[in-house]
């Protein structure tokens, strides 16, 4: 039996997001609830945070089920904690996007060990929490799905960006590794963002965005909303064929 014709509804789908109320992750949010998934949003900041003011508004006006969960992915307790909360309100997950991510720009000369760790502990370490956590809660869900929000340095590199690069450069390892352990029953992919207009965008750009411009071959600098889209695709019914791939959202930039 194809898989269409035994699929879920979006409606009877769950979506546990990272990171889910600002940037990319608030766009895959935004998407998700407009698809009809209930929706599991982690977040880690101020729960005053007019982010979560105007999100809660908009899953409000989409009339779907949500649920706001404040944890900080790199301590296990926290995820442990977050996973209960996501299991007592849905009872299953059907999709799990690890988008959550920091940055910081240092040269390598100077680095300080502290900050790489705890780059790789949010990046890469709390990713691989969840996901293991959340498996259990895989289990009633339909073909399930894993997405990796990874970078496109992660295949061009960036100077004084080594611990960011080297934690996205581990989250391609990681969907290869888990697209095989989890198959059939688990899809497991990567998208790779290149020059997305968010606040961490704005906050590390090193040049002028029109001298990044030049590089991309789409020549414009993406948009949340273009990974979101992705994420969409890969959560959907016409992506049940795709397994341990990396989807690049970056206009070309990977081929430069």
């Amino acid at each position: 039996m194809a898989e269409k014709s035994r699929y879920l509804s979006n409606s009877e789908r769950t979506a546990l997001i990272t990171g889910g109320i600002t940037g990319i992750g608030r766009a895959i949010t935004s998407r998700l609830a407009r698809d009809g998934f209930s929706l599991a949003i982690n977040y880690k900041g101020s729960e005053k945070n007019s982010f979560i003011r105007s999100l809660r508004k908009e899953l409000e006006f989409h009339n779907v089920k949500y649920v706001l969960i404040k944890a900080d992915i790199s301590k296990i307790l926290e995820v442990e904690r977050m996973i209960k909360i996501v299991e007592k309100n849905f009872g299953k997950v059907d999709a799990l996007i690890n988008n959550a991510g920091i940055n910081q720009n240092q040269n390598f000369s100077n680095l300080d060990f502290s900050n790489f760790d705890k780059i790789l502990d949010v990046n890469l370490r709390g990713a691989v929490m969840i996901t293991k956590y959340t498996l259990p809660l895989f289990e009633k869900a339909l073909l399930p799905r894993i997405i990796f929000i990874s970078s496109v340095n992660a295949f061009v590199g960036s100077a004084a960006r080594v611990a960011y690069t080297v934690s996205k450069s581990g989250l391609l390892g990681l969907t290869k590794a888990l697209a095989l352990e989890l198959a059939p029953k688990v899809l497991v992919n990567s998208i790779v963002p290149g020059y997305i207009d968010t606040d961490m965008f704005r906050r590390f750009k090193s040049e002028n965005p029109y001298t990044k411009i030049k590089r991309i071959p789409l020549k414009r600098i993406g948009l949340p909303e273009d990974v979101a889209g992705a994420a969409s695709f890969l959560c959907s019914p016409d992506s049940s064929y795709i397994t341990g791939q990396c989807i690049h959202v970056n206009g070309g930039l990977f081929l430069s």
